[in-house]
């Protein structure tokens, strides 16, 4: 290795060590700003008296729904996971749940992670794989809520400045989409162009450059369900449904809270919650979701009290069920929470400054 390789490693592994605590730090400053936007101009008499005219009778028919709402997800990921192995339903649901609850309680989403070391340790098998199915995943979700979300924008009035970043946040999802069906359809010449970018650019240590390009390579094995029509059409079938499902509990929890909008309204919170998550926050998305909430609804004329407590009601009517049930599985495997934390962070790449070549295969 020349100096110079050694003086991007150096550098290279300096910015994955403290990647972690910048992550976290930017994630706490977005949760703060958050939480102090959604409460300004709202005092704790109105929110208490929200709280109070609320209207609880919903809960169970949320919950309903919510067990639905994840039925689904794991039965897509059940599809998803078809060319590794044909799974059960029941085999997939409980490391996907202890995943939502690792979102929830740990930082950095090392929830996604945790949920693939989980299943591939179970299963003995591939966890590039595996984590290619949770990849395809996002991309149909990402699909399906811009579906929805642009389709219920359409039959709303938008300030012009908001419809501009809309056609901005198409044409760029447009082109990542373009990008990963060039991956799908050709994956060799894909994943040797990227490797020719990466070596030409050099700004990555030579370690994370071999795992990128060993991940491009194993998980096409795990993008094979989208060569398959019929695995295809009951993804899509049960990605609309999930999505579907999502803004009728958003739908429940306004009109709980005394805010009777249609359900378009609720399709465009759950688009604008579903990009705002995306933002680095704490666990569990404490701030974000009430901001989204009134991002959303403030275009409706609603009292933002009353979005206030819709948001919070949405918010922990999820959280607590999927973090118990996530709590359940982890201890029917015997596992503990630190120890998801402490895999799934070695996995990330934190503790990774020190990995020797061919660590992508390792994983493995």
């Amino acid at each position: 290795m020349t100096l110079d390789e050694r003086i991007i490693e150096f550098i290279g592994d300096n910015i994955i060590a403290r990647s972690r605590t910048l992550k976290i730090g930017f994630g706490i400053i977005v949760t703060v700003t958050s939480l102090v936007v959604a409460l300004w101009g709202i005092d704790l008499d109105e929110i208490r008296a929200s709280f109070q005219r609320a209207n609880y009778v919903s809960l169970p028919a949320f919950l309903a729904v919510l067990f639905l709402f994840y039925w689904l997800k794991a039965v897509r990921w059940k599809l998803l996971l078809y060319p590794l192995r044909q799974f059960r339903t029941r085999e997939v649901a409980g490391p996907m749940m202890i995943g939502f609850m690792g979102n929830n309680v740990l930082p950095m989403r090392l929830g996604e992670l945790a949920r693939v070391l989980v299943l591939g340790r179970e299963f003995n098998l591939s966890k590039t794989a595996v984590l290619s199915s949770v990849v395809l995943e996002r991309v149909f979700d990402t699909a399906t809520i811009l579906v929805f979300f642009g389709g219920s924008l359409l039959l709303v009035e938008l300030p012009a400045s908001y419809a501009i970043a809309s056609l901005y946040l198409g044409g760029l999802t447009a082109i990542a989409f373009l990008f990963f069906a060039v991956y799908v359809v050709w994956t060799e010449r894909f994943v040797a162009v990227a490797e020719w970018v990466l070596d030409r650019l050099r700004i990555l240590p030579t370690t994370l450059r071999a795992s990128l390009t060993g991940m491009l390579e194993s998980g096409a094995e795990g993008l094979a369900s989208l060569r398959d029509a019929k695995l295809v059409s009951w993804i899509v079938i049960t990605s609309a449904l999930q999505w579907f499902l999502m803004g009728v509990q958003v739908y429940a929890a306004l009109w709980s809270f005394g805010i009777h909008l249609p359900l378009r309204a609720s399709f465009v919170v759950m688009g604008v919650v579903a990009f705002g998550v995306a933002v680095p926050s704490v666990p569990g998305f404490f701030g974000v979701i009430q901001l989204c909430f009134w991002v959303s609804l403030s275009f409706f004329g609603a009292e933002k009290v009353d979005v206030l407590g819709a948001s919070v009601y949405f918010h922990l009517a999820q959280y607590i069920p999927v973090t118990l049930v996530g709590l359940y599985y982890l201890g029917r495997l015997g596992l503990r929470v630190g120890d998801i934390t402490t895999e799934a962070e070695s996995e990330s790449g934190y503790r990774s400054a020190k990995v020797s070549p061919g660590a992508s295969k390792a994983i493995d």
